[in-house]
């Protein structure tokens, strides 16, 4: 099947990225940003949320490891053909999903534009990220692969984020670095996927387990303190690109690419290449489900501290929902290029 010629643990990355992307989820969807933190549950969800934001980060990272040695054709821009399939095929469900349960009315011009402006899957905003970062890939990796040494690679992604991530950092109270260049984080993760899929950590599992470990509970505690008593802060040190998830989704990535999957059995191994080749339809249409069982958990338990008890049935719920209607498109993909490729 599609496990072999494949690096599981990329396969795995993605798997636990569209998980976790999921479980971010959550916290948007149950009332968390409107409630103070300032309960042991609140704290608690604090540090589940601080552990999930990887979630986006992996996905980069993965990018960066697989596609650092793509080069500059019309083949390779041919590839965007199955994102943008699928990402259209979401928008069509989404709005379908709006204008039947919610009575949202769409005009064929406002449908289309929509579609156009990323707003028609509501979680678009990273396939408009995406789109740029997948044209200039070829020549990131102009740059990245003529460095001839370790060293300048080390240097580049250094330097990348020291313009993006240094400045969550330092300049919380007072902006002491130039943050200008936040907003290109991508490419910062794009380039630091490539470094440590080329030059992996030598460290031992049980060490980056643990780092990671100390990491999450010392970001924990600082994304309490920032917000002990209010709501929720979401700050530039806790975004996508700050600090806290740079270094978080670096040792979890480092970490599962150190794992052995070579035991597996043959059927987890395809799930898990199933699941990674299914990881972006899923996370497009999880908005469908999220407004589903969210609505039916946020009036069933009007305490918003008691809807954790249901993150183990939720999250898994939307997952799997959202799972088999990416199959779904996948299954039209299939039968509608591979047509056309026979026709050719």
């Amino acid at each position: 099947m599609e496990s072999k010629k494949r690096n599981l643990n990329l396969d795995l990355t993605k798997c636990i990225a569209v998980f976790t992307v999921l479980s971010v989820h959550f916290f948007y969807n149950n009332g968390f940003y409107s409630i103070p933190v300032s309960t042991p549950r609140m704290y608690l969800m604090t540090g589940m949320r601080t552990l999930f934001m990887v979630c986006v980060p992996l996905f980069l990272l993965v990018t960066g490891a697989l596609m650092n040695k793509k080069a500059l054709s019309a083949r390779y821009y041919r590839g965007i053909l199955h994102t943008l399939f699928i990402y259209l095929l979401s928008c069509i469900a989404c709005m379908g999903f709006n204008y039947f349960y919610k009575g949202i009315p769409y005009t064929p011009s406002q449908a289309i534009l929509s579609i156009f402006d990323f707003s028609a899957a509501q979680y678009s905003w990273y396939v408009e990220m995406y789109l740029g970062l997948f044209l200039m890939i070829p020549f990131l990796n102009l740059i990245y692969q003529n460095l001839t040494t370790k060293r300048q690679k080390q240097i580049l992604v250094l330097i990348f984020l020291a313009l993006t991530s240094l400045p969550t950092m330092v300049n919380y109270y007072k902006e002491i670095v130039p943050n200008w260049w936040q907003g290109i984080y991508p490419i910062s993760y794009y380039f630091l996927g490539a470094y440590l899929s080329e030059y992996p950590v030598s460290m031992k599992k049980r060490f980056l387990a643990l780092l990671l470990f100390i990491w999450i509970i010392f970001c924990t505690m600082f994304n309490i303190h920032f917000s002990y008593g209010e709501k929720f802060v979401w700050g530039i040190y806790n975004g996508w690109g700050g600090f806290q998830n740079v270094l978080s989704s670096a040792l979890l990535f480092a970490l599962i690419q150190k794992l052995n999957l070579s035991g597996l059995p043959s059927l987890i191994k395809n799930i898990i290449v199933r699941i990674s080749v299914l990881s972006f339809g899923t996370y497009l249409v999880s908005y469908i489900f999220d407004q589903i069982f969210y609505q039916k958990l946020n009036r069933t338990v009007l305490f918003m501290e008691d809807r954790l008890l249901y993150y183990p049935l939720i999250v898994p719920a939307v997952f799997i929902c959202s799972l088999l209607i990416s199959q779904c498109f996948q299954f039209l993909y299939q039968i509608i290029f591979r047509k056309q490729q026979k026709m050719k």
